[in-house]
């Protein structure tokens, strides 16, 4: 227990003062961490059979009444008996229960989630690595996987991007290829486009970078600072893929124009040949903006890596001249004003880390909570939306992080995403 605290009796308890519980699953409260604010919550304390708790000097309005001369009596009724007797009390009790019920069937969903996703990059591996040796059978399975997406994409009226796990290491060019297209299919839905177009477009981007074979690890791979002629090279890859992409049978035009322009900017300051505005097709216009984006987030070196907020917002603010200004706009509604992987502070001082986002609910993603009472295996997810007392107030770098809270949370070294259909949320 940190010197900032200090444990005291629930008699010594009043409006005011802010108090950490032990266990979530022992007391009817949303949160092992609140400031209390009336003498109904003093009540359910007692009821619930609490004899002690924590107290935060920090963050009270008052301090803690003064030690009773004698230990209060044990309660008579047990917690079940209490909150028999008052409905209030019940109805805390009932929507803690449904809550835990709703944690344990999103920590499910997402774990359903995980598994697809490493399923995904499996196969985005196995494509990749064996495009020129079986390149029919490897386009036929890279056209299938886009498929995939698109029909869901198309079919279901709620998507909901996850924050997903990761290894890092050699594997990155594959999670990075996953990453661009789902996200760019997703801008694409938005943004109106057909399930053709968006076929095409997941196609390249799944695609986008297999010029980089021609391109010695020493340099994409390289932390420092790129020399000109370094930086010369890497830009070649965009080259090498249509010319490797030429070589593959049956892609299609739209998936030739991302491989071909994904680095071109509106303002005409990207490369390989410093095209603009309409000289760049809309397919590439999005994969531009994707590919950007996750490169922000996931640089060479994890140390320098943006935030997803940060990554949106130096886009808009620092980079919007390259990009189509509507595409930009509807791709910032898509991953939402906390996109995932933010860690935010509420306005009750409780931090966490977002791990999903609906963007039909841009402010009220869900959070995973960080709360050192509860065992971070057994963390508790929860949706803003379902708290209108509850909202975000900033936005937190890993680095800002006491310890325990940077291993609780797990901030990714790499940022992915991944796609979740049919969202129960209602």
């Amino acid at each position: 227990m940190s010197l900032t605290e200090v444990r005291i009796s629930v008699d010594q308890v009043r409006e005011g003062l802010y108090i950490r519980l032990d266990a979530w699953m022992n007391h009817p409260f949303l949160f092992n961490s609140f400031k209390i604010r009336n003498a109904k919550q003093i009540e359910a304390l007692r009821a619930a059979g609490i004899r002690e708790l924590i107290c935060v000097p920090a963050k009270s309005d008052c301090e803690p009444l003064p030690p009773p001369s004698e230990a209060s009596p044990s309660p008579a009724a047990t917690a079940e008996q209490a909150a028999a007797a008052d409905p209030e009390l019940a109805a805390m009790w009932q929507e803690k229960s449904a809550r835990r019920q709703k944690v344990a069937e999103r920590r499910a969903a997402i774990a359903q989630c995980e598994q697809r996703f490493n399923k995904s990059v499996g196969s985005v591996k196995t494509l990749l690595k064996g495009l020129f040796a079986r390149p029919q059978a490897s386009v036929g399975q890279a056209k299938a996987m886009v498929s995939d997406m698109v029909d869901s994409l198309m079919t279901e009226k709620e998507v909901v991007i996850h924050l997903m796990s990761s290894k890092v290491g050699d594997e990155n060019a594959y999670y990075h290829a996953l990453n661009v297209t789902v996200l760019s299919l997703l801008l694409a839905k938005e943004a109106g486009l057909t399930a053709e177009e968006m076929r095409a477009l997941g196609l390249g981007c799944l695609l986008h970078d297999i010029g980089k074979e021609r391109v010695p690890s020493q340099i994409l791979l390289k932390r420092a600072p790129w020399t000109p002629a370094e930086y010369n090279f890497y830009q070649q890859h965009v080259v090498y893929g249509v010319e490797a992409a030429q070589r593959l049978p049956n892609l299609t035009p739209g998936a030739m124009e991302v491989i071909a322009f994904h680095h071109e900017m509106m303002d005409g300051s990207g490369f390989p040949g410093r095209l603009a505005a309409e000289r760049i097709g809309r397919l590439a216009r999005i994969a531009a903006i994707v590919n950007t984006y996750d490169n922000h987030c996931n640089r060479v070196n994890p140390a320098d890596s943006l935030t997803p907020a940060e990554a949106l917002a130096y886009m808009f603010k620092r980079q919007k001249d390259q990009f189509d200004p509507l595409l930009l706009k509807l791709f910032i509604r898509c991953m939402g004003v906390y996109p995932p992987g933010s860690i935010v502070q509420l306005n009750n001082d409780a931090i966490g880390m977002v791990v999903s986002v609906n963007p039909d609910r841009l402010l009220q993603p869900t959070i995973l909570l960080y709360d050192p009472a509860i065992p971070k295996d057994e963390a508790v997810f929860f949706d803003l939306d379902e708290e209108p007392d509850l909202a975000i107030v900033k936005t937190l770098r890993p680095v800002e992080l006491k310890p325990a809270v940077c291993e609780y949370l797990n901030p990714r070294a790499r940022v992915n995403y991944f796609l979740e259909q049919g969202s129960d949320r209602k």
